[in-house]
């Protein structure tokens, strides 16, 4: 009696599908109603390979990484028109800000979104205060010289 060996053939890794294929399988399958079986042998995938296709996007979609935003758009706009607005807003310290404008957030949330507006901080410059007799000598050049031309 012979005996018969079988030899183990390490299993063929079927190539990753194009977005073009994946574009086709999902069109067969939507638009064309195709089953997933009639799909394979049409195109010569494997079955599990359509499925695949039809149960994701046609492009891979990046996740989204990081920190959510706490304030949306609009809410950013209403921020910096608010803070525009006048000269006591815009010297109104950011820890304050949240509780006037009705935001749940705090100081770094704001920060963040001015960020994101492309607003900065800076330290206001100061004015020195003009005496009387400064004020009266000014006064006084430019009257005397309203009438200068150009030259």
């Amino acid at each position: 009696m012979e005996t018969t060996f079988t030899i183990p053939v390490p299993k063929q890794k079927s190539p990753e599908l194009t977005r073009d294929q994946r574009l086709r399988i999902q069109t067969l399958f939507f638009d064309a109603n195709f089953t997933r079986e009639q799909i394979a042998l049409q195109t010569g995938h494997t079955y599990d390979q359509v499925c695949y296709a039809i149960r994701h996007r046609v492009t891979p979609q990046k996740q989204r990484t990081g920190r959510r935003v706490f304030l949306n758009t609009p809410q950013r706009k209403r921020l910096i028109q608010w803070v525009i607005a006048s000269k006591e807003n815009r010297d109104t310290p950011w820890l304050v800000i949240p509780s006037i404008l009705g935001f749940d957030y705090g100081e770094k949330a704001i920060r963040t979104a001015f960020k994101k507006e492309g607003y900065a901080r800076r330290i206001k410059r100061r004015k020195c205060p003009l005496s009387k007799e400064n004020v009266k000598k000014r006064l006084a050049w430019a009257e005397e010289h309203v009438k200068w031309t150009d030259e």
